[in-house]
Protein backbone atom coordinates (compact mmCIF):
# COMPACT_ATOMS: atom_id res chain seq x y z
CA UNK A 1 0.00 0.00 0.00
CA UNK A 2 1.60 3.56 -0.92
CA UNK A 3 1.90 6.08 1.82
CA UNK A 4 -1.08 8.75 1.90
CA UNK A 5 0.72 12.54 1.95
CA UNK A 6 1.02 13.83 4.59
CA UNK A 7 -1.06 17.42 3.61
CA UNK A 8 -4.49 15.37 3.05
CA UNK A 9 -3.13 13.27 6.51
CA UNK A 10 -2.87 17.45 8.08
CA UNK A 11 -5.75 18.38 6.88
CA UNK A 12 -7.84 14.86 7.93
CA UNK A 13 -6.71 15.32 10.80
CA UNK A 14 -7.96 19.64 11.31
CA UNK A 15 -11.17 18.33 10.46
CA UNK A 16 -11.35 15.81 13.16
CA UNK A 17 -10.01 18.04 15.61
CA UNK A 18 -12.80 20.76 14.78
CA UNK A 19 -15.51 18.02 15.20
CA UNK A 20 -14.38 16.70 18.60
CA UNK A 21 -13.44 20.32 19.80
CA UNK A 22 -17.08 20.90 19.09
CA UNK A 23 -18.71 18.00 20.73
CA UNK A 24 -16.87 18.42 23.95
CA UNK A 25 -18.05 20.65 25.72
CA UNK A 26 -21.57 21.91 27.00
CA UNK A 27 -22.13 24.83 27.87
CA UNK A 28 -23.04 25.68 31.38
CA UNK A 29 -24.55 28.75 31.08
CA UNK A 30 -27.58 27.10 29.09
CA UNK A 31 -28.13 24.44 31.54
CA UNK A 32 -27.99 26.59 34.41
CA UNK A 33 -30.48 29.35 32.86
CA UNK A 34 -32.58 26.38 31.72
CA UNK A 35 -33.25 24.86 34.86
CA UNK A 36 -34.05 28.49 36.45
CA UNK A 37 -36.40 28.82 33.80
CA UNK A 38 -38.57 25.75 35.27
CA UNK A 39 -37.72 26.67 39.37
CA UNK A 40 -39.85 29.71 38.28
CA UNK A 41 -42.79 28.40 36.17
CA UNK A 42 -42.87 25.45 38.72
CA UNK A 43 -43.01 28.06 41.43
CA UNK A 44 -45.70 30.40 39.62
CA UNK A 45 -48.93 30.53 41.09
CA UNK A 46 -52.29 30.74 39.13
CA UNK A 47 -53.55 33.85 37.95
CA UNK A 48 -55.97 35.43 35.42
CA UNK A 49 -56.63 32.09 33.06
CA UNK A 50 -53.47 30.38 33.70
CA UNK A 51 -53.09 27.32 36.42
CA UNK A 52 -50.46 27.08 38.90
CA UNK A 53 -46.65 26.46 37.20
CA UNK A 54 -46.69 22.62 38.10
CA UNK A 55 -50.14 22.12 36.04
CA UNK A 56 -48.36 24.01 33.37
CA UNK A 57 -45.45 21.64 33.28
CA UNK A 58 -46.89 18.43 33.55
CA UNK A 59 -49.07 19.47 30.43
CA UNK A 60 -46.38 20.19 28.84
CA UNK A 61 -44.48 16.82 29.68
CA UNK A 62 -47.81 14.68 28.50
CA UNK A 63 -48.06 16.85 25.55
CA UNK A 64 -44.52 15.67 24.40
CA UNK A 65 -43.02 19.58 24.75
CA UNK A 66 -40.72 19.07 26.69
CA UNK A 67 -39.21 16.12 28.90
CA UNK A 68 -40.51 15.22 32.24
CA UNK A 69 -37.37 16.47 34.19
CA UNK A 70 -35.88 19.91 34.92
CA UNK A 71 -32.61 18.34 33.67
CA UNK A 72 -31.31 20.94 30.42
CA UNK A 73 -31.68 20.00 27.40
CA UNK A 74 -31.18 23.31 25.25
CA UNK A 75 -27.12 22.96 25.34
CA UNK A 76 -27.12 19.99 22.26
CA UNK A 77 -28.59 22.42 19.70
CA UNK A 78 -24.23 23.58 20.23
CA UNK A 79 -23.02 20.41 18.65
CA UNK A 80 -24.96 21.01 15.11
CA UNK A 81 -21.28 21.71 13.22
CA UNK A 82 -23.69 23.62 10.56
CA UNK A 83 -25.21 25.62 13.25
CA UNK A 84 -22.00 26.21 14.75
CA UNK A 85 -19.73 27.31 11.35
CA UNK A 86 -22.00 27.94 8.91
CA UNK A 87 -22.57 32.17 8.83
CA UNK A 88 -25.70 31.89 8.08
CA UNK A 89 -26.72 29.12 10.25
CA UNK A 90 -25.71 31.52 12.99
CA UNK A 91 -29.07 32.52 13.29
CA UNK A 92 -29.56 29.48 15.56
CA UNK A 93 -27.07 30.75 17.98
CA UNK A 94 -28.82 34.90 17.85
CA UNK A 95 -26.27 36.35 15.81
CA UNK A 96 -25.87 38.21 12.31
CA UNK A 97 -24.61 37.10 9.15
CA UNK A 98 -21.14 38.25 8.56
CA UNK A 99 -22.29 40.23 5.25
CA UNK A 100 -24.20 42.46 7.46
CA UNK A 101 -21.61 43.82 9.18
CA UNK A 102 -19.18 44.27 6.27
CA UNK A 103 -21.97 45.77 4.68
CA UNK A 104 -22.14 48.25 7.93
CA UNK A 105 -18.98 49.21 8.11
CA UNK A 106 -18.81 50.27 3.88
CA UNK A 107 -21.97 52.43 4.58
CA UNK A 108 -21.76 53.50 7.83
CA UNK A 109 -19.16 55.60 10.15
CA UNK A 110 -20.48 55.28 13.20
CA UNK A 111 -21.16 52.67 15.95
CA UNK A 112 -24.45 53.88 16.37
CA UNK A 113 -25.57 53.68 12.66
CA UNK A 114 -23.52 50.55 12.22
CA UNK A 115 -25.22 48.72 14.80
CA UNK A 116 -28.40 49.73 13.60
CA UNK A 117 -28.24 48.85 10.50
CA UNK A 118 -26.81 45.82 11.30
CA UNK A 119 -29.82 45.49 13.66
CA UNK A 120 -32.18 46.02 11.03
CA UNK A 121 -30.93 43.34 8.76
CA UNK A 122 -30.24 40.71 11.41
CA UNK A 123 -33.51 40.92 13.15
CA UNK A 124 -36.01 39.54 10.40
CA UNK A 125 -34.06 36.83 9.94
CA UNK A 126 -33.69 35.92 14.13
CA UNK A 127 -37.57 36.90 14.27
CA UNK A 128 -38.49 34.26 11.65
CA UNK A 129 -36.26 31.51 12.90
CA UNK A 130 -38.25 32.45 16.07
CA UNK A 131 -41.47 32.06 15.11
CA UNK A 132 -41.25 29.01 12.98
CA UNK A 133 -39.46 27.19 15.75
CA UNK A 134 -41.96 28.16 18.28
CA UNK A 135 -45.04 27.16 15.66
CA UNK A 136 -43.52 24.05 14.74
CA UNK A 137 -43.34 23.00 18.65
CA UNK A 138 -47.40 23.88 18.88
CA UNK A 139 -48.33 22.58 16.12
CA UNK A 140 -46.44 19.45 16.19
CA UNK A 141 -43.74 18.65 19.16
CA UNK A 142 -42.07 15.69 18.53
CA UNK A 143 -41.66 15.65 14.21
CA UNK A 144 -40.33 19.24 14.93
CA UNK A 145 -37.69 17.81 17.20
CA UNK A 146 -37.11 14.41 15.08
CA UNK A 147 -36.45 17.98 12.23
CA UNK A 148 -33.45 18.81 13.95
CA UNK A 149 -35.42 22.29 15.68
CA UNK A 150 -37.87 21.87 18.05
CA UNK A 151 -38.42 23.18 21.95
CA UNK A 152 -34.61 22.93 22.65
CA UNK A 153 -33.41 24.09 19.31
CA UNK A 154 -35.29 27.65 20.08
CA UNK A 155 -34.61 27.79 23.98
CA UNK A 156 -30.84 27.45 23.26
CA UNK A 157 -31.81 30.04 20.72
CA UNK A 158 -33.16 32.41 23.01
CA UNK A 159 -30.41 32.05 25.93
CA UNK A 160 -28.29 32.83 23.17
CA UNK A 161 -30.25 36.33 22.65
CA UNK A 162 -29.39 37.39 26.03
CA UNK A 163 -25.49 36.61 25.98
CA UNK A 164 -23.38 39.96 25.79
CA UNK A 165 -21.01 38.12 23.62
CA UNK A 166 -24.05 37.40 20.79
CA UNK A 167 -25.98 40.80 21.41
CA UNK A 168 -25.90 43.84 22.93
CA UNK A 169 -29.00 44.47 24.94
CA UNK A 170 -30.45 47.55 26.86
CA UNK A 171 -29.22 47.07 30.45
CA UNK A 172 -32.18 48.08 32.11
CA UNK A 173 -34.98 47.32 29.34
CA UNK A 174 -33.22 44.73 27.58
CA UNK A 175 -34.25 46.18 23.90
CA UNK A 176 -31.85 45.24 21.22
CA UNK A 177 -29.01 47.20 20.19
CA UNK A 178 -27.31 45.10 18.33
CA UNK A 179 -26.95 41.61 16.93
CA UNK A 180 -24.01 40.24 16.54
CA UNK A 181 -21.36 37.98 14.09
CA UNK A 182 -19.13 35.40 14.76
CA UNK A 183 -15.60 36.21 14.38
CA UNK A 184 -14.53 32.64 13.07
CA UNK A 185 -17.21 33.20 10.42
CA UNK A 186 -14.42 35.16 8.61
CA UNK A 187 -10.45 34.86 8.01
CA UNK A 188 -10.26 38.45 7.78
CA UNK A 189 -11.71 40.85 9.62
CA UNK A 190 -11.48 45.30 8.87
CA UNK A 191 -10.13 46.49 12.42
CA UNK A 192 -12.95 48.50 12.62
CA UNK A 193 -15.25 45.39 13.32
CA UNK A 194 -13.13 44.68 16.26
CA UNK A 195 -13.14 47.44 18.08
CA UNK A 196 -13.96 46.83 22.28
CA UNK A 197 -16.94 47.89 24.06
CA UNK A 198 -16.45 49.85 27.23
CA UNK A 199 -15.18 48.07 29.99
CA UNK A 200 -18.07 47.68 32.19
CA UNK A 201 -17.49 47.05 35.97
CA UNK A 202 -16.47 43.47 36.85
CA UNK A 203 -17.13 42.67 33.24
CA UNK A 204 -15.04 41.15 30.88
CA UNK A 205 -14.20 42.76 27.73
CA UNK A 206 -16.87 42.02 24.45
CA UNK A 207 -16.52 43.77 21.00
CA UNK A 208 -19.39 46.39 19.44
CA UNK A 209 -20.11 43.60 16.46
CA UNK A 210 -18.38 40.11 17.08
CA UNK A 211 -18.83 37.45 19.15
CA UNK A 212 -14.96 36.59 19.84
CA UNK A 213 -13.45 33.28 19.50
CA UNK A 214 -13.05 32.40 23.00
CA UNK A 215 -16.90 34.01 24.04
CA UNK A 216 -15.19 34.90 27.33
CA UNK A 217 -18.56 36.46 28.18
CA UNK A 218 -20.75 33.56 27.17
CA UNK A 219 -19.12 32.19 30.56
CA UNK A 220 -19.37 34.81 32.67
CA UNK A 221 -23.30 34.27 33.49
CA UNK A 222 -23.63 34.26 37.48
CA UNK A 223 -21.77 36.24 40.52
CA UNK A 224 -19.45 34.63 42.82
CA UNK A 225 -22.28 33.71 45.57
CA UNK A 226 -23.81 31.61 42.51
CA UNK A 227 -27.17 34.41 41.92
CA UNK A 228 -27.76 34.83 38.34
CA UNK A 229 -26.53 38.34 36.47
CA UNK A 230 -29.62 40.16 35.01
CA UNK A 231 -29.08 39.48 31.56
CA UNK A 232 -29.10 35.99 32.48
CA UNK A 233 -31.96 36.07 34.79
CA UNK A 234 -34.19 37.95 31.66
CA UNK A 235 -33.14 34.99 29.83
CA UNK A 236 -34.59 32.72 31.98
CA UNK A 237 -37.73 34.57 32.34
CA UNK A 238 -38.03 34.60 28.15
CA UNK A 239 -37.72 30.67 28.60
CA UNK A 240 -40.48 30.57 31.04
CA UNK A 241 -42.53 32.57 29.37
CA UNK A 242 -42.09 30.41 25.78
CA UNK A 243 -43.30 27.41 28.33
CA UNK A 244 -46.27 29.62 29.00
CA UNK A 245 -46.93 30.71 25.61
CA UNK A 246 -46.89 27.04 24.19
CA UNK A 247 -49.23 26.39 26.87
CA UNK A 248 -51.46 28.80 26.08
CA UNK A 249 -51.90 28.40 22.49
CA UNK A 250 -52.62 24.48 23.06
CA UNK A 251 -54.91 25.11 25.76
CA UNK A 252 -57.13 28.16 24.90
CA UNK A 253 -58.80 29.87 22.16
CA UNK A 254 -56.60 32.56 21.54
CA UNK A 255 -55.01 32.85 18.17
CA UNK A 256 -51.27 31.18 17.79
CA UNK A 257 -50.15 33.76 15.43
CA UNK A 258 -51.21 36.61 17.91
CA UNK A 259 -49.66 34.49 21.31
CA UNK A 260 -46.69 34.49 18.88
CA UNK A 261 -46.09 38.02 17.77
CA UNK A 262 -46.62 39.08 21.58
CA UNK A 263 -43.87 37.14 22.93
CA UNK A 264 -41.38 38.26 20.17
CA UNK A 265 -42.79 41.66 20.98
CA UNK A 266 -41.81 41.52 24.56
CA UNK A 267 -38.43 39.48 24.45
CA UNK A 268 -37.30 41.27 20.87
CA UNK A 269 -37.98 44.68 21.09
CA UNK A 270 -35.20 46.83 19.45
CA UNK A 271 -34.45 49.77 21.40
CA UNK A 272 -35.13 52.41 18.68
CA UNK A 273 -38.47 51.01 17.45
CA UNK A 274 -42.34 50.81 18.88
CA UNK A 275 -45.04 48.16 18.38
CA UNK A 276 -47.52 49.05 15.59
CA UNK A 277 -49.75 46.53 13.69
CA UNK A 278 -47.87 43.12 13.91
CA UNK A 279 -44.29 45.23 13.18
CA UNK A 280 -41.51 46.76 14.75
CA UNK A 281 -41.45 50.61 13.65
CA UNK A 282 -38.35 52.16 14.20
CA UNK A 283 -38.27 56.06 15.21
CA UNK A 284 -35.32 56.88 13.17
CA UNK A 285 -36.36 55.99 10.10
CA UNK A 286 -39.75 54.20 7.80
CA UNK A 287 -38.00 50.65 8.42
CA UNK A 288 -41.00 48.03 9.41
CA UNK A 289 -40.11 44.50 10.71
CA UNK A 290 -42.78 42.16 10.85
CA UNK A 291 -43.51 39.83 13.83
CA UNK A 292 -45.64 37.65 12.02
CA UNK A 293 -44.12 35.21 9.38
CA UNK A 294 -47.29 32.71 9.13
CA UNK A 295 -47.25 33.11 5.48
CA UNK A 296 -43.91 31.56 5.27
CA UNK A 297 -44.63 29.07 7.55
CA UNK A 298 -47.62 27.70 6.01
CA UNK A 299 -45.34 27.05 2.42
CA UNK A 300 -41.94 25.64 4.67
CA UNK A 301 -40.50 29.14 3.04
CA UNK A 302 -39.38 30.29 6.76
CA UNK A 303 -37.72 26.66 6.92
CA UNK A 304 -35.98 26.77 3.19
CA UNK A 305 -34.50 30.51 4.06
CA UNK A 306 -32.79 29.42 7.72
CA UNK A 307 -32.27 25.74 8.17
CA UNK A 308 -31.29 24.06 4.36
CA UNK A 309 -28.89 21.81 2.76
CA UNK A 310 -27.93 20.45 -0.80
CA UNK A 311 -30.25 17.83 -2.72
CA UNK A 312 -28.93 16.99 -5.84
CA UNK A 313 -25.19 17.90 -6.76
CA UNK A 314 -23.91 17.74 -10.44
CA UNK A 315 -20.09 17.75 -10.53
CA UNK A 316 -17.69 17.28 -13.29
CA UNK A 317 -14.16 16.96 -12.10
CA UNK A 318 -10.33 16.06 -13.30
CA UNK A 319 -8.33 14.25 -11.46
CA UNK A 320 -4.68 13.52 -11.38
CA UNK A 321 -3.04 11.53 -9.57
CA UNK A 322 -0.12 12.28 -7.36
CA UNK A 323 2.30 9.88 -8.04
CA UNK A 324 2.47 9.78 -11.79
CA UNK A 325 1.85 12.97 -13.08
CA UNK A 326 0.93 11.85 -16.58
CA UNK A 327 -1.67 9.88 -15.22
CA UNK A 328 -4.96 12.25 -15.49
CA UNK A 329 -8.52 12.04 -16.33
CA UNK A 330 -12.10 13.48 -16.81
CA UNK A 331 -15.19 12.45 -15.08
CA UNK A 332 -18.85 13.23 -13.71
CA UNK A 333 -20.11 13.11 -10.27
CA UNK A 334 -23.97 13.04 -9.03
CA UNK A 335 -24.32 13.40 -5.05
CA UNK A 336 -27.90 12.71 -3.29
CA UNK A 337 -27.85 14.28 0.14
CA UNK A 338 -29.56 13.55 3.61
CA UNK A 339 -30.68 16.24 5.91
CA UNK A 340 -29.53 15.62 9.38
CA UNK A 341 -32.29 14.53 11.83
CA UNK A 342 -32.66 15.59 15.75
CA UNK A 343 -30.41 18.15 17.28
CA UNK A 344 -31.09 18.51 20.90
CA UNK A 345 -30.13 14.93 22.31
CA UNK A 346 -27.03 14.35 23.68
CA UNK A 347 -27.47 10.39 22.25
CA UNK A 348 -28.18 11.77 18.51
CA UNK A 349 -25.05 12.27 17.55
CA UNK A 350 -25.44 10.16 14.31
CA UNK A 351 -28.83 11.75 13.42
CA UNK A 352 -26.88 15.24 13.38
CA UNK A 353 -24.53 14.70 10.81
CA UNK A 354 -25.37 15.34 7.05
CA UNK A 355 -24.82 12.44 4.78
CA UNK A 356 -25.22 11.57 1.43
CA UNK A 357 -24.03 8.75 -1.69
CA UNK A 358 -22.68 9.18 -4.95
CA UNK A 359 -21.95 7.61 -8.04
CA UNK A 360 -19.51 8.71 -10.73
CA UNK A 361 -18.09 7.62 -14.16
CA UNK A 362 -14.45 8.44 -15.50
CA UNK A 363 -12.93 8.15 -18.78
CA UNK A 364 -9.43 6.47 -18.54
CA UNK A 365 -8.10 6.71 -21.64
CA UNK A 366 -4.94 8.36 -20.62
CA UNK A 367 -4.28 5.32 -18.90
CA UNK A 368 -5.87 2.04 -20.85
CA UNK A 369 -4.65 3.55 -23.88
CA UNK A 370 -5.53 0.53 -25.66
CA UNK A 371 -8.98 0.40 -24.55
CA UNK A 372 -12.17 2.24 -26.03
CA UNK A 373 -13.63 4.79 -24.46
CA UNK A 374 -16.12 3.04 -23.11
CA UNK A 375 -13.72 0.16 -22.02
CA UNK A 376 -11.76 2.57 -20.01
CA UNK A 377 -15.05 3.96 -18.23
CA UNK A 378 -14.82 3.05 -13.87
CA UNK A 379 -17.53 3.39 -12.00
CA UNK A 380 -17.35 4.63 -9.05
CA UNK A 381 -20.28 4.98 -5.97
CA UNK A 382 -19.46 5.60 -2.21
CA UNK A 383 -21.05 6.90 0.84
CA UNK A 384 -20.16 10.10 2.24
CA UNK A 385 -20.87 12.49 5.27
CA UNK A 386 -20.82 15.89 5.56
CA UNK A 387 -18.28 18.08 8.16
CA UNK A 388 -19.01 21.96 8.37
CA UNK A 389 -15.93 23.59 8.72
CA UNK A 390 -15.24 27.28 10.06
CA UNK A 391 -14.54 29.94 7.29
CA UNK A 392 -15.84 30.57 4.33
CA UNK A 393 -18.83 27.75 4.53
CA UNK A 394 -16.34 25.18 4.10
CA UNK A 395 -17.63 21.44 4.40
CA UNK A 396 -15.05 18.89 4.82
CA UNK A 397 -16.98 15.37 3.14
CA UNK A 398 -14.90 12.08 3.99
CA UNK A 399 -15.94 9.31 1.77
CA UNK A 400 -16.01 5.39 1.36
CA UNK A 401 -16.72 3.93 -1.78
CA UNK A 402 -15.67 1.11 -4.84
CA UNK A 403 -14.81 1.42 -8.06
CA UNK A 404 -14.47 -0.93 -11.15
CA UNK A 405 -14.22 -1.12 -14.79
CA UNK A 406 -17.14 -3.50 -15.71
CA UNK A 407 -16.03 -2.90 -20.16
CA UNK A 408 -12.68 -3.34 -20.01
CA UNK A 409 -12.12 -7.20 -20.68
CA UNK A 410 -8.91 -7.11 -20.80
CA UNK A 411 -8.41 -7.00 -16.89
CA UNK A 412 -10.60 -5.82 -14.26
CA UNK A 413 -9.71 -3.13 -12.29
CA UNK A 414 -11.50 -2.90 -9.11
CA UNK A 415 -11.06 -1.73 -5.36
CA UNK A 416 -12.32 -0.04 -2.40
CA UNK A 417 -11.72 4.15 -2.75
CA UNK A 418 -11.78 6.30 0.17
CA UNK A 419 -10.83 10.10 0.42
CA UNK A 420 -12.30 13.06 1.06
CA UNK A 421 -13.51 16.61 -0.36
CA UNK A 422 -13.89 19.86 1.08
CA UNK A 423 -16.45 21.95 -1.21
CA UNK A 424 -17.52 25.30 -0.84
CA UNK A 425 -20.85 27.03 -2.55
CA UNK A 426 -19.33 29.68 -4.49
CA UNK A 427 -21.31 33.16 -3.58
CA UNK A 428 -24.89 33.76 -1.68
CA UNK A 429 -27.22 31.05 -1.69
CA UNK A 430 -29.92 32.28 0.61
CA UNK A 431 -33.52 32.03 -1.67
CA UNK A 432 -31.77 30.75 -4.85
CA UNK A 433 -32.99 27.47 -6.19
CA UNK A 434 -29.59 26.09 -6.98
CA UNK A 435 -26.04 27.25 -6.65
CA UNK A 436 -22.64 26.96 -7.87
CA UNK A 437 -20.84 24.54 -6.19
CA UNK A 438 -16.61 23.25 -5.84
CA UNK A 439 -14.21 21.41 -4.13
CA UNK A 440 -10.90 19.90 -4.30
CA UNK A 441 -10.37 16.11 -3.06
CA UNK A 442 -8.19 13.52 -2.43
CA UNK A 443 -8.61 10.15 -3.49
CA UNK A 444 -6.93 6.52 -2.19
CA UNK A 445 -7.58 4.04 -4.96
CA UNK A 446 -6.43 0.64 -3.95
CA UNK A 447 -6.95 -0.40 -7.51
CA UNK A 448 -4.26 1.28 -8.67
CA UNK A 449 -6.03 2.70 -12.18
CA UNK A 450 -4.79 5.71 -12.06
CA UNK A 451 -2.28 6.03 -9.43
CA UNK A 452 -2.98 4.58 -5.19
CA UNK A 453 -3.00 8.03 -4.56
CA UNK A 454 -4.70 11.60 -6.56
CA UNK A 455 -6.37 15.05 -6.32
CA UNK A 456 -9.56 16.09 -7.85
CA UNK A 457 -11.03 19.22 -9.02
CA UNK A 458 -14.64 19.70 -9.19
CA UNK A 459 -16.89 22.28 -10.33
CA UNK A 460 -20.62 22.13 -10.81
CA UNK A 461 -24.06 23.32 -8.69
CA UNK A 462 -26.61 22.01 -6.26
CA UNK A 463 -29.68 22.70 -5.69
CA UNK A 464 -31.51 22.99 -2.13
CA UNK A 465 -33.83 21.21 0.24
CA UNK A 466 -35.49 22.50 3.11
CA UNK A 467 -34.75 20.07 6.28
CA UNK A 468 -38.83 20.56 6.70
CA UNK A 469 -40.50 18.50 8.85
CA UNK A 470 -41.89 14.94 7.55
CA UNK A 471 -45.45 13.92 9.04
Amino acid sequence: MKQIPKVFLILACMGISVWCHAMEHIPEAHVKIEQKAYSLLLAQKAQGQLPNGRVMFDFLVAKGIIKDSVNANSAYPDFDLGRQFLSDRQIFHFMANSQYVMQAMRQYHTIEAQQAYILKKALPDALNMVYTLLRETIDNPVAASEAGRGIYVLMHAITDSYSRDHTIRNPNTFDLVNIKSWQLSRLFWPKATKQLEPKQLDHVETMWFLHTTAGTADEVWEYENGDLRPEAQAAANALKDVLITIYTALTAQDDVDELITDYMAKHFKPQMAKVEADHFVFADSDTKIPLSYKAGYANNANVFKLDRYPLISHMVYYQNALDAANIRSFGYEIGYHITPRAAFSSTSFFQRLPYGFTLAVNENTNTLKEASFLESLQLKAAAKVAIYLPLRNLVWEPRIGYGITPFYTSKLHSGFIGGFDVAFNLGRDNNRMRTKRFAIGYEYDTSGLHGYHSVLLKAGFNNWQGRVIRK
